[in-house]
């Protein structure tokens, strides 16, 4: 009929069909994520897969590590060594508590360098500081005692210091000031160590000369013809000291330590024990006062004392006037005034290290008994010639000081008062 709307709207078979297909997918869905082969259970079994592999693969590893550890420590492998690692080396001069096994350099608490040879320990109750005067000792306990060269600090402001140079002094004979005669070197520059510098001190009327490869300047060999014997090797000491600042002096007079003959002698560096010797046909035994010995066997043996000895860092030699005097200088200006001109505190021979004449931890430089050096003198009189020249003070002659040069002209002249000291430079 005109006039009446048609109306549309959703049947109840549509609605029916439509719930029935949300149903199925529903259906569909939970089966797909819930059954045994849906996703999550699927997810479960890749989860435990992957723990199941980790598991595995750190089974096959430690089981490596077993046969690893089992090869180590077979048989056939107890030989193979795997080093240590490297050690820190020390700074400073307290940390230097056993034997080095290398060379190192380490400062005081002043800011002093001070080189430690491999072989060697520092005697830390003798001191820590430069100005003290640094012992070192080797396995066998023979001392040495560290002589500065360069600027040495007195004390940690930095301010109050002392530059000291290598080189032959002559002392005043009032006051004990040095005056620089030869320099070995300017800064790092070598300077005429080789050159035969003529050494006159005011009182003589004769030379001193330090030869670096000839006794005399008609090229005799050194120890030949009653000629004095040089130094082992004047540029390798002179070339140690300004590369590692410094060099050590013997704490004490020469002792007899071991061997036969001058061949295998060697000495030590300790206070002396027993009985000095009397005469030289006195039989040597260990640890007695090393004296009635000549200059060409006290260079030999000085030389010895570590010869072919690889587990020490430093070549020994007989000291030299340039030991001799820059040790004089720097005791000196490390506040003993006048060191230079003292003379002998004892009036008989005795053992070193038991005179009380000691300075900057250094023994009977004074005192005691006159020290070979390599020293070659000019003097001659009465057509005989004094080319071996001793240092230092003894007790027979009170006149003799610190600075002293004496002389002997036969090489089999030798007296109870003939000693020597050994001077030890890093190599």
């Amino acid at each position: 009929m005109r006039g009446i709307k048609e109306k549309r709207g959703i049947t109840l078979i549509a609605l029916t069909v439509t719930i029935i297909v949300i149903l199925i997918l529903a259906g569909v869905t939970i089966d797909a994520v819930f059954s045994e082969n849906g996703i999550i259970n699927k997810a479960k079994e890749a989860a435990n897969a992957m723990n199941n592999a980790v598991a595995n693969d750190q089974a096959e590893l430690n089981n490596l590590l077993e046969e690893l550890n089992e090869i180590m420590n077979s048989e056939w492998n107890s030989n193979i060594e795997i080093p240590d690692p490297e050690p820190d080396l020390p700074t400073n001069i307290e940390d230097v508590t056993d034997i080095q096994e290398e060379t190192v350099q380490v400062e005081d608490e002043y800011g002093n360098k001070v080189t430690i040879p491999k072989g060697f320990e520092v005697v830390e109750e003798e001191g820590t500081t430069v100005p003290e005067g640094i012992v070192i000792q080797d396995k066998d306990g023979n001392q040495f005692v560290w002589i500065p060269v360069g600027r040495v600090y007195k004390d940690s402001t930095g301010t109050n210091y002392s530059d000291i140079q290598l080189g032959r002094y002559t002392f005043n004979t009032s006051n004990g000031e040095p005056t620089l005669i030869q320099a070995a070197y300017t800064e790092k520059n070598l300077e005429n160590y080789k050159q035969e510098i003529k050494l006159r001190p005011s009182k003589y009327v004769y030379d001193f000369i330090e030869y670096a490869t000839r006794a005399n300047p008609d090229g005799i060999e050194p120890g030949v013809n009653g000629l004095n014997a040089i130094a082992k090797n004047l540029g390798s000491f002179v070339n140690s000291v300004k590369d590692n600042a410094g060099y050590y002096l013997a704490r004490y007079e020469a002792s007899y330590g071991s061997g036969s003959s001058v061949a295998n002698y060697k000495p030590l560096s300790k206070v002396s024990t027993g009985t000095p010797r009397t005469s030289r046909s006195t039989a040597l035994t260990q640890g007695m006062l090393w004296n009635f010995i000549t200059q060409i066997e006290a260079a030999k043996i000085s030389r010895n004392m570590y010869n072919n000895d690889s587990s020490v860092g430093a070549e020994s030699d007989l000291v030299n006037s340039y030991a001799w005097d820059t040790a004089i200088v720097f005791i000196q200006e490390m506040g003993n005034t006048n060191y230079a001109n003292k003379t002998s505190v004892n009036s008989s021979l005795a053992n070193t290290g038991t005179t009380g004449d000691e300075v900057c931890n250094i023994h009977d430089m004074a005192s005691n008994c006159l020290e070979w050096s390599t020293e070659y003198s000019t003097y001659t009189g009465g057509g005989v010639t004094f080319p071996y020249v001793l240092r230092g003070g003894n007790y027979y002659f009170s006149r003799y000081t610190t600075v002293n040069r004496g002389l002997n002209g036969t090489a089999g002249d030798v007296y109870d008062t003939d000693s020597f000291r050994v001077i030890l430079y890093v190599e």
